[in-house]
């Protein structure tokens, strides 16, 4: 009873240590997402009041890269880089209320199903710059770091059940051969 009180006790220290690795690995590049919106925001808000340089109008995808959008004090976009099925999405009004009472907002924004948006904005001149990526290559990074993180668990809890099997073998003969007066070894 002994020994499985103690393999179960090793059992749950390992659980514990590969779910700390993986929560942290997991909030450490989310967080990462947001370094390329947070660098256009800062970039944006130090150019409000110039007109926006007119660019490219991408199609959000799930394989889009930054994109910058600007609102005006009605929520209505002003400028976009962005469309979303031809037309320039529309962020959550509550989202640039937020970001007006606060200066700025991080949030994942889904427009459409399967559609996921890592968004940072800021406020300025009574103006919201928002900007995002896509939320889709960090989630396919993160389903494989799931699939590292539970291979190791995995193979962890197979040795210790391993060894704990071999002691339990191991201390089995060692008793049944000083009951039978025969040299343990063989």
């Amino acid at each position: 009873m002994q020994r499985i009180a103690a393999w179960l006790a090793a059992a749950v220290v390992v659980t514990i240590i590969f779910a700390s690795v993986y929560l942290t690995l997991q909030h450490t590049g989310r967080e990462a997402v947001n370094n390329a919106p947070a660098a256009a925001v800062a970039l944006q808000l130090q150019q409000i009041g110039s007109d926006p340089a007119g660019g490219p109008h991408l199609e959000l995808t799930k394989d889009s890269g930054t994109f910058v959008m600007l609102y005006g004090p009605d929520n209505k976009p002003i400028y976009s880089t962005v469309t979303l099925h031809g037309d320039v999405p529309n962020l959550p009004p509550g989202v640039l209320d937020t970001t007006r009472a606060g200066g700025t907002d991080a949030i994942t924004w889904q427009p459409e199903p399967g559609l996921r948006l890592a968004v940072v904005t800021g406020y300025a001149a009574g103006k919201v710059v928002v900007a995002g990526q896509s939320l889709t290559p960090f989630e396919n990074a993160d389903k494989f770091t799931q699939l590292v993180i539970a291979g190791g668990w995995l193979t962890s809890m197979l040795v210790l059940a391993a060894a704990s099997t071999f002691t339990l073998v191991i201390r089995g003969r060692g008793k049944a051969d000083r009951t039978t007066g025969r040299p343990g070894g063989d």
